[in-house]
């Protein structure tokens, strides 16, 4: 509760030079995705198509998202996972520097097998403007079901107007992660580097308020142990977003 009070209420790093400044209002958007899989950190969740909606709204630097994850098919092993998954984020910017910690809580229903399950994470995301360039990290540690579960990726990311109304963009990454995690999700208590990863997006502005984004998403797991475990250590996903955002 302390954390989440910190989030809400600490001031961002460029107040003190901008104190004299309106007071920003606040945002807000929705989206819709379809997407042909759902993955969590390289380990597929479902392996059928999904919808994912998700709100948001943002005031401050303070962000609240409510996400979701619909399936709609039985996957090859049986299960429709529903999840619910709920966030909140303070972000500060200082240069070219962004620093972000969050708070997520998600929750899992699985309707055929009767699972259900839910969680708490920590995250930290920093990144580091450079040019053209974005250099990145995101850390997450659970801190309820599997607490103790670390996970951290790094890499490089670059996004740009190709014209006035769209955007091209990329990233390549790479993932490690402690055995507990690899535990959690693959059943193999083993640490190291986990995957490697690469996505690109464009987003086609058709007014200034609605959008429409295809982009694709190819993870793979390098991790010896764990990759010997899954049945589908490599996947590469489609996306098609559309939202609104004021």
């Amino acid at each position: 509760m302390w954390f989440l009070a910190f989030l809400a209420s600490a001031p961002a790093f460029a107040q003190d030079t901008q104190a004299s400044k309106p007071e920003p209002r606040a945002s807000y958007g929705a989206e819709l995705a379809f997407r042909s899989g759902h993955a969590d950190r390289g380990f597929i969740i479902n392996d059928r198509p999904v919808v994912q909606p998700v709100v948001w709204v943002t005031r401050r630097g303070v962000e609240f998202s409510v996400w979701g994850n619909l399936p709609l098919a039985e996957t090859t092993d049986g299960a429709r996972p529903q999840i619910g998954e709920l966030e909140l984020t303070r972000e500060y910017k200082w240069k070219r520097f962004t620093v972000a910690p969050a708070v997520t809580m998600y929750f899992y229903h699985d309707a055929l097998n009767t699972d259900n399950e839910r969680s708490v994470s920590g995250w930290l995301h920093l990144s580091y403007h450079a040019g053209p360039f974005r250099l990145f990290t995101h850390q997450s540690l659970d801190v309820l079901t599997y607490r103790g579960a670390y996970y951290g990726e790094a890499g490089l990311a670059s996004e740009g107007h190709a014209s006035d109304r769209v955007e091209l963009g990329g990233s390549f990454g790479a993932g490690w992660a402690s055995a507990r995690f690899n535990d959690a999700y693959a059943g193999v208590a083993r640490a190291g580097l986990d995957r490697v990863s690469a996505e690109a997006w464009l987003t086609l502005h058709l007014t200034p308020h609605y959008y429409v984004t295809p982009d694709f998403e190819f993870s793979a797991i390098v991790n010896p142990g764990v990759r010997a475990a899954l049945a589908r250590p490599t996947f590469f996903f489609l996306r098609l977003s559309t939202g609104v955002e004021f």
